[in-house]
């Protein structure tokens, strides 16, 4: 049997979403969003305090994942859509009331590396590479929390160049909040799971007071993305390299 492109498991308080698409580097489709947003809602039902987000594969998330005849006329409409709920994800997952903790081995590629922003806490081993190529193609997801984490004039180079940032450099930027050995990803989520003691009612409050939230996300990525009417063919040139800057789909990152 195969299996599901994203597992949520839940132990006490704790849950767990775990990107599984290892052969596609865990580029997100829709399903797989949709499969994401149901997970954080689960999680909040079940009254959890803690929700990790981490990959079966060493690497993170390869980003969006087309996945659409670009030629097709409603590609455009559809893509818009597929944008908008990868922003709603983002949303969820930093208004919720749990502690959200990132946990990256290998690249976080575009939406990847906007979820990884989105946590709370965000450690990364040695490994991690960040990317944030949206812009080539049209699309602002996550900048303003990206700017809260490393300021404007960071988050502005970065999204600009799309340039990569090695797992050193995301720590010194404030993008990861540490960066741990290879093999100790896992004890140091643990370490910093057993250290919350606090109710999601309590995390939310702590949260909001201290602005850990996007309120400008999703107004900004609707309107980039209605400045692109042809969103499919921006994509498809990016994909084809056509457009200036990285000439790769996100999804082929290693």
């Amino acid at each position: 049997m195969t299996a599901p492109p994203v597992r949520l498991q839940t132990e006490g308080t704790l849950a767990t979403l775990t990107l599984q698409r290892g052969e596609r580097a865990n580029a997100l489709t829709a399903d797989m969003v949709d499969l994401m947003l149901s997970g954080v809602e689960a999680a909040q039902a079940a009254a959890c305090t803690v929700l990790v987000i981490r990959s079966a594969e060493r690497q993170f998330c390869g980003g969006f994942d087309l996945g659409l005849d670009t030629s097709d006329p409603t590609a455009s409409a559809v893509l818009t859509l597929r944008f908008l709920r990868i922003g709603l994800l983002l949303e969820r997952v930093m208004t919720s009331g749990m502690l959200t903790i990132a946990a990256v081995e290998g690249p976080a590629i575009g939406a990847g590396a906007d979820l990884v922003a989105a946590c709370d806490v965000r450690i990364g081993t040695e490994r991690a590479r960040f990317r944030f190529p949206g812009s080539a193609f049209g699309v602002v997801l996550g900048v303003s929390r990206l700017s809260q984490l490393v300021g404007p004039a960071r988050a502005v180079q970065l999204g600009a160049s799309g340039a990569v940032l090695d797992a050193r450099a995301a720590s010194v930027s404030g993008l990861l909040t540490e960066v741990v050995a290879d093999g100790r990803l896992e004890d140091a989520v643990r370490e910093t799971v057993d250290a919350v003691h606090r109710s999601p009612g309590v995390l939310a409050a702590l949260k909001e007071a201290t602005q850990q939230r996007d309120p400008a996300g999703l107004g900004s990525l609707a309107r980039s993305l209605a400045r692109s009417p042809d969103l499919a063919g921006s994509l498809a040139h990016y994909t084809r390299g056509s457009l200036p800057g990285p000439a790769r789909c996100q999804h082929d990152e290693r």
